[in-house]
This record gives structure tokens, sequence and C-alpha cells, in this order.
């Protein structure tokens, strides 16, 4: 069993902060697309801008590039590996895919300040992004045929959106373990604050105490227009929230799985905005 951690994910999700943290835990080394890049442009004698503007018109950039992470999945071990497709060309590595509420990627990476992107304003940033993953999206699917964000190709995905690094990489690090230890374990984890409602929670009986709920079992979410709705758990996703938890183990349904009388696309967009501000409000959003 190869012990390689691919990072994947968002704009914006921590990956490098996560990594570094992942790399107290486990010890491995960290090998990120930069390193990579370096180690290329070195070999061809040119420096990584050189190299970054050759791979627009060449493709020859990109095969070495993948050659070099399959050399490196086959030849070596204990590592963790920073890049968007690390997971597609190390089948054996455990593939995790980090996640991020977009709004809170662009604050990152306009908070960052890069000199070497063009982020005058948060909006500008946010808008960046989104351009950036589309084509993204369309590039490695043209090249690779494969959807990189799509969170079934990974053996975890963690949402970064609220929680500090090193929790990050401590429920990293427990999966990875239990992963080589044959055992079970959900493969989605995700803060409250990141949910939608999809109604407003029942309101507790007068005189029944609070449900004790079992954090540990997921709730169930769906996916639309780059939300995620809680199809079943909202008293579990308060309570969760109330009690401190970062990370809220979860199950991602599909659309098949939906009631055929009304589709989770009809369940988003009949959210009444006073719900939605209801929810916001009792789970400390923008607060």
């Amino acid at each position: 069993m190869k012990h390689i951690i691919t990072l994947s994910g968002d704009i914006g999700s921590g990956k490098s902060s996560v990594a570094a943290e992942l790399q107290k835990l486990t010890e491995f080394d960290i090998i990120g697309t930069g390193k990579i890049q370096r180690a290329i442009a070195e070999r061809r004698g040119l420096t990584t801008l050189e190299l970054n503007k050759i791979s627009e018109t060449d493709r020859s950039v990109d095969d070495e590039i993948d050659n070099y992470v399959i050399e490196t999945g086959k030849t070596q071990d204990r590592l963790i590996i920073d890049s968007r497709l690390a997971w597609h060309f190390i089948p054996a590595a455990f593939k995790v895919y980090l996640s991020v509420d977009p709004l809170i990627g662009a604050e990152r990476v306009f908070g960052a300040g890069r000199s070497d992107e063009h982020n005058p304003s948060l909006e500008a940033t946010l808008q960046n992004n989104l351009k950036r993953q589309s084509y993204e999206d369309q590039r490695f699917y043209k090249l690779y045929n494969v959807h990189f964000r799509l969170y079934r190709n990974y053996d975890l995905v963690v949402d970064t959106s609220y929680t500090a690094p090193e929790t990050i990489a401590r429920k990293i690090y427990a999966c990875f373990e239990q992963r080589n230890q044959g055992g079970n374990f959900p493969a989605l984890w995700l803060d409250p604050r990141r949910l939608s409602p999809t109604h407003a929670p029942a309101p507790e009986a007068a005189g029944q105490a609070n449900p004790d709920f079992d954090f540990s079992r997921p709730i169930s979410v769906f996916v639309h227009d780059g939300l995620i709705y809680i199809a079943k758990g909202h008293k579990k996703a308060l309570a969760a929230r109330r009690a401190g938890i970062d990370l809220l183990p979860a199950r991602i349904l599909t659309e098949e799985m939906a009631d055929p009388k009304r589709r989770f696309s009809e369940l988003a967009v009949a959210v009444p905005p006073s719900v939605r501000q209801a929810w916001e409000a009792e789970m400390g959003i923008g607060v």
C-alpha cells in the first residue's frame, strides 16, 4: 500500500497550509506543482516563467509534468503531493480534495496579495477565481477526460471554509490511518456554516429536551448551483454548530435519490429568503 497523500482542491482552499500541518503529523516529504515545475525548468535550462510561457502552446510541458508525477508515484513513498491532478496519475494514493466556499477562497487569495495575479478588489478576485476554475475544468477534461472537481473521484473531501489548517490536517491524518488499517470513515466532512437549509427546522415541543445527536453519523446533503443544501439533518447541523463542532460528516445524495414528486433543484429554489436569513443568524454567519 502506497503511503502517498495527494491534495487537490478549490482555489483558496489552503492546500499549502494544510500540507505543512499534515507534514508535521506524518513526517512525509512535500512535493508541490511548483517544485515539479522548477525541476523540469532546471532540466531544460529555463526559468519557471519561461517554462509556463512555453506550456501555453506546447503540450510537451504538461506531458513532462504528468510523467514526473507518475514516476514519483511508482518509485517513491511517504509523500504529500500538492497537485491538481496527482490523484489521477497515482491511483493507489490516498486522494484528498479540499473544498472551500468561493467567497472565502477569494478573501484568502485577495488577502495574500500575490504579485503574479491581478486582483484589485475582492469582487475581482472572486470573478478571477471562478474564471480560472472554469478554465481548469475545461482544460483538464479536454486533456485527460476527467472532471477533477467531482467529489466521487476522491477518498476524502474536507471543507476548509471556516476550520483551521491543523484541524483539517488532523482529520485527513485520522482518515488516512483508518484507510491503512482497513477501516471505514465518512468520505465528506463539512462545517455546518457551509450548509444551506431547505426548510426551517421544526421547533421543539414544549418541555421536550433537545435530542442527543450522534455526530459521527452523516447527515444527507445535495449540491445545486454551487451550494450545498441539507436534505436531512437540519437539527443535527444546528446542534453541531451550537456545540462548536467544526466538521460534520455528510453524504451527498444524487438527483436519482430525490423524491420524484419534488426534485432537489426544486427544493433549493423554493427556500424563502426569511428561512435563509434565520438560518444564517442561527449559524452566526456574517456576525
